[in-house]
């Protein structure tokens, strides 16, 4: 018998919050990279309906690793990798697993003031199958509880920057559509996404941003939904964050986000804040 309560769809938010939505792309041979840690705690679930439900509190920690690099003059390539997921219910076991690799290639179509790009992310569904919580006080009820959704997606961006230099400021607004295909015997509702980014530099060694974005299901929308894999959500997202230059090459970030109803009703997933620190390497001219 299995475990009666919900789970969450954090792959999709995961891929949302970490995803490189500007119309910049690297000069050839520079790079980024960022490895960072983070958690997620939540016992507010919405259902697909959009009503919030009080279940036993899940958690997730995860190590993730995110780079981009400058492959050519138009061609910058990015990968974002969860090396690894802790998560669990309060009443169960917790499980470790890998996540879902995203690859994605991004094109410049346009440099200058106003850059614009687009670019294409494939996610690979590399994360580990097969994982269970088991119940703390019945040994014999479980809840499935993989690290990745199973499915193979993909990712199509398009962005627009300004800077607004000399002064320290840029902005970015993005569109992205998400494609999805099928694990198993169920279908997966595509997906449609759009935010802004605002950033600004504090004191010539603190980077302050802010972004929002709106993410919602695109078609008909699935009468029963597999809560683990993020089969018809929606929600919006408030990312704020911060970098600290430690010197010309190294930073620490700091990032909190929360999702919840705004822009789009939350369906289909756990409001609550997200909180992650990491260590920066930026490999300039």
């Amino acid at each position: 018998m299995r475990i009666k309560f919900l789970m969450t769809s954090l792959f999709s938010i995961g891929c949302l919050v970490a995803m490189a939505q500007s119309g910049w792309v690297k000069d050839k041979g520079v790079f980024f990279i960022k490895a960072d840690v983070s958690r997620y705690a939540s016992t507010d679930y919405r259902n697909l309906a959009g009503n919030k439900v009080n279940t036993s509190k899940f958690n997730q920690q995860a190590f993730s690793i995110y780079g981009e690099y400058g492959l050519a003059k138009r061609f910058t390539g990015i990968i974002n990798l969860p090396v690894l997921k802790h998560q669990g219910y309060a009443t169960t076991n917790n499980v470790i697993g890998v996540g879902d690799v995203r690859l994605e290639l991004k094109y410049a179509i346009q440099k200058g003031k106003y850059p614009i790009s687009v670019s294409v992310a494939p996610e690979i569904p590399t994360g580990t199958q097969g994982l269970k919580g088991v119940a703390k006080d019945n040994s014999g009820a479980f809840i499935n509880l993989p690290t990745g959704d199973g499915e193979f997606n993909v990712w199509t961006t398009a962005a627009i920057s300004h800077s607004f230099y000399p002064k320290p400021f840029y902005a970015t607004i993005y569109n992205a559509f998400n494609y999805r295909t099928s694990y198993k015997d169920q279908d997966f509702q595509n997906q449609y996404a759009a935010g802004a980014e605002f950033g600004y530099k504090l004191e010539d060694k603190v980077w302050l941003t802010a972004k929002y974005s709106a993410t919602t299901g695109v078609g008909t929308a699935p009468f029963f939904a597999d809560f683990i894999r993020g089969n018809g959500v929606s929600f919006s997202t408030l990312v704020l964050s911060s970098t600290y230059e430690l010197d010309k090459h190294w930073g620490l970030t700091g990032q909190y986000s929360k999702i919840h109803s705004g822009i789009v009703k939350a369906k289909n997933v756990y409001a609550a804040n997200m909180f992650s620190i990491g260590l920066t390497y930026d490999k300039k001219r």
